[in-house]
């Protein structure tokens, strides 16, 4: 992952006690129907641009340190670009997409428009016949052979662990490794956030992948072990602080699985909301499987575990990237933005 600024950014996750990341949805209508995802439906209109300004302004406000424009379908947005240009005045910005919609002339426009990380979710070799699995390398190789090719942005490939996708990932991990893209994976969860899955066979495949592949960090991986194995480790989720989740209407949820538990509308979100909530209990932690709130909230749960999990990262190569969109993106952004690493 690429942090612009960071100095800024330690700072603000330091001695501000800022959001570390913001998933921002801009459209919950999506291109496809994956069976395992409950965030989307096929009639929604996009947020419209003028509603996502002021959003994207509160969250400058908050000193968030980077914001995840998501969906739905992100890229099917008809002004994503303007999106991503504004949101990147006053934070990193990443896109999380399936990729279906990507063209040479979109990517160019993103590239302009100043975007940091994408993030494509690329979950088996090939589609289910039932379509529960969609997002398939058979279908997406073309799209990703075309952001390596022209994206200065960080592009890295997403896969989610599941009962449909376990059989197949070994190799997706080596064909992806082999296009020469950065690769992570997370176990599936329902609709509450639990873990939907457990066993040896899945403890086997989160290990090879840690083994065997170039994690860009190793903030989850015990965690995810534990979970892999029935337990139910302790740990305090510090979303409505640390991670924020802003719906589509504009509102602040604790995450995309707890919907209707805080519901506040970001303009009116404040710093003293931020600290009331990055260290209470959500009373959701146990077995919970999105670990993208777990790994923003390490900071507060174990520092030490954190420093020792990107040190660990470091000593493998992971915080560093060596795809080749990647190294382009890092020539470009040098010239436009002389403070980015990767992390």
């Amino acid at each position: 992952m690429q942090v612009r600024n960071p100095i800024r950014s330690l700072a603000r996750i330091i001695f501000l006690k800022a959001p570390i990341d913001v998933q921002l949805i801009i459209t919950r209508r999506c291109n496809l129907s994956c069976g395992y995802c409950h965030e989307y439906d096929n009639f929604s209109e996009p947020v419209p641009f003028m509603d996502l300004r002021r959003r994207i302004d509160a969250l400058h406000r908050l000193k968030v340190v980077n914001i995840t424009l998501m969906g739905g379908e992100p890229l099917i947005h008809p002004q994503i670009a303007e999106i991503v240009s504004f949101s990147a005045r006053r934070a990193q910005v990443g896109i999380i997409t399936n990729g279906f919609a990507l063209s040479d002339s979109l990517i160019e426009k993103l590239n302009d428009a100043g975007l940091d990380n994408m993030q494509v979710s690329v979950d088996s070799l090939y589609p289910d016949p039932d379509r529960y699995i969609q997002k398939s390398l058979k279908s997406l190789r073309p799209k990703l052979e075309r952001l390596k090719k022209l994206a200065r942005f960080e592009v890295h490939v997403t896969a989610v662990l599941c009962n449909r996708s376990k059989d197949q990932l070994k190799e997706l991990i080596a064909e992806i490794q082999g296009m020469g893209l950065r690769m992570s994976i997370g176990p599936v969860h329902d609709h509450t956030g639990h873990i939907q899955i457990q066993g040896q066979e899945y403890v086997d495949l989160w290990e090879h992948y840690y083994r065997e592949a170039e994690p860009f960090y190793f903030i989850e991986y015990e965690y995810g072990k534990k979970l892999l194995q029935g337990e139910r480790p302790s740990w305090v989720c510090s979303a409505g602080g640390r991670t924020l989740y802003v719906d589509e209407f504009g509102k602040v949820q604790l995450c995309a699985t707890q919907m209707g538990r805080l519901a506040k509308p970001i303009e009116e979100y404040t710093r003293a909301d931020i600290l009331a909530h990055y260290r209470e209990p959500k009373g959701c932690e146990s077995g919970c499987a999105v670990t993208c709130a777990y790994r923003c909230s390490l900071i507060e749960n174990d520092k030490l575990g954190l420093v020792k999990a990107l040190w660990k990262a470091y000593r493998r190569g992971g915080i560093f990237t060596n795809s080749k969109s990647a190294e382009i993106g890092r020539a470009t952004l040098i010239r436009r933005r002389p403070q980015s690493v990767q992390v």
